[in-house]
């Protein structure tokens, strides 16, 4: 879980030029500061993970402290591991300090705290899947040191420790309606997933044109995990999978875009977006409200969204790449799950909100911008990403779902209704 891949200064500068999201002036200036004024070597920080964090975060999983202590000693000690983490990779690039060695031996002091907190979960968390894991972790392992590919990147940096933080929480019972067993064994097959592709990828047996098929095939996965926990009444989850999903699709454009896709790759996107964007909230609008009625209004809008992506899958030569023709399922799905959550006690108000989603994304006369391109174009708008994702997580924690939801709703519908008002701004000015 190296938090900054270990990349010496003769890194071919095509590979920085290719980087999705490079660092601003103001964090190198800053990570060069750290660097020269921590004293530690960074085999010494990764080693404080080993034979100190580790130890004390797993010894207060089993014998727990004060429990309105745990949390905070919990979190405190994760926080301390991933600084560690982050600190090792910003002294040995800033310092010149990068070895072979030292980068296989960050990666080895993460296991025994993934290994250990899975034990906790040992329940509800297959072994298989465990080892499965450490498998191919190591397999990628033994490929970096036979000069095949790397030991880490941000991809999978991130899912390693979204896995482990899901980990703690499911050990610890908290969010208990979000993070349940069901939600862990998933990311945890996302993230073997991920490191199976890598695999293949470094043996030389997958070509980069299948990237993009297998990232709708995640996007695939995650509408169907979103239509299983809809028939359990776990919305929040469905609505997870469904962001998660439209992360993937992001990822799948632009791997298509840089390295080509197969000869089936127009239509696996369209599939995955019809069940992930389409019946995975259509499942959902069914299951709150259930009998005749919602079915009605699910059919409704599986049939809108699987028309709106046969009219872009027919126009997409003609279309402007930088906008959508009407607003995209991706947002009509985000509309629909919220409107789920907050309106499922209210089955006209969501009825309506299905309604508003429906006709947003039939507004074919009606230009909307590509976010995903704009940012392509603006990569450091991401930058904020972290700060918006913790204020997201802060207001959960004060006003439970409904804040966090209901601002992704309110986004939701102001992409959706913000165009409308211009023209309409503008028909009425140039009278």
């Amino acid at each position: 879980m190296v938090m900054i891949s270990r990349t010496t200064e003769a890194a071919p500068a095509r590979r920085r030029e290719r980087a999705l999201l490079s660092r601003p002036a103001w964090l190198r200036r800053a990570e060069q500061r750290i660097g020269a004024r921590v004293p530690l070597h960074p085999n010494t920080l990764s080693a404080l993970k080993l034979v100190a964090v580790t130890p004390l975060l797993l010894a207060t999983l089993a014998w727990p402290p004060a429990a309105h202590l745990e949390p905070i000693i919990v979190m405190a000690l994760f926080a301390a591991f991933a600084g560690l983490d982050y600190l090792d990779g910003v002294v040995a690039r800033e310092r010149g300090l990068v070895t072979g060695f030292g980068r296989v031996f960050d990666r080895v002091t993460d296991y025994p705290l993934l290994v250990g907190v899975s034990l906790f979960c040992i329940d509800v968390l297959p072994m298989s899947l465990i080892i499965t894991k450490l498998a191919l972790d190591l397999l990628l392992l033994v490929l970096f040191l036979l000069g095949r590919g790397s030991t880490q990147n941000r991809l999978r940096t991130a899912l390693s420790y979204t896995t482990l933080l899901a980990l703690l929480t499911l050990s610890q019972g908290w969010l208990a309606n979000v993070v349940t067993p069901t939600t862990v064994k998933g990311v945890w097959l996302i993230n073997i997933a991920l490191s199976g592709t890598v695999a293949l990828h470094n043996l030389d047996l997958l070509k980069k044109l299948h990237v993009a098929d297998i990232l709708s095939l995640s996007n695939l996965t995650c509408g169907l995990l979103g239509i299983h926990t809809a028939s359990q009444g776990r919305f929040v989850a469905s609505l997870l999978l469904l962001l998660l999903g439209a992360t993937f699709d992001g990822f799948d454009g632009i791997a298509a875009r840089r390295w080509g896709s197969s000869r089936w790759g127009v239509y696996s996107d369209d599939v995955a977006d019809g069940v992930n964007f389409g019946i995975a909230p259509a499942a959902a609008v069914y299951f709150a409200i259930g009998g005749l009625t919602g079915a009605s209004i699910a059919a409704a809008f599986a049939v809108c969204t699987i028309g709106r992506l046969v009219f872009f899958t027919i126009n997409k030569k003609n279309a402007d790449p930088g906008y959508f023709s009407g607003v995209p399922s991706t947002v009509g799905g985000l509309i629909t799950i919220c409107a789920v959550i907050l309106f499922q006690r209210d089955p006209a108000a969501l009825g309506l909100m299905v309604g508003v989603a429906c006709t947003l994304m039939v507004s074919f006369a009606t230009g909307y911008r590509h976010v995903g391109r704009a940012l392509a174009n603006r990569p450091r708008l991401l930058h904020a990403l972290p700060l918006v994702l913790a204020l997201l997580a802060a207001m959960w924690r004060v006003t439970g779902v409904v804040g966090p939801v209901s601002i992704l709703l309110l986004v939701a519908l102001g992409y959706g209704v913000w165009p409308i008002i211009g023209t309409f701004v503008r028909a009425v000015t140039s009278e």
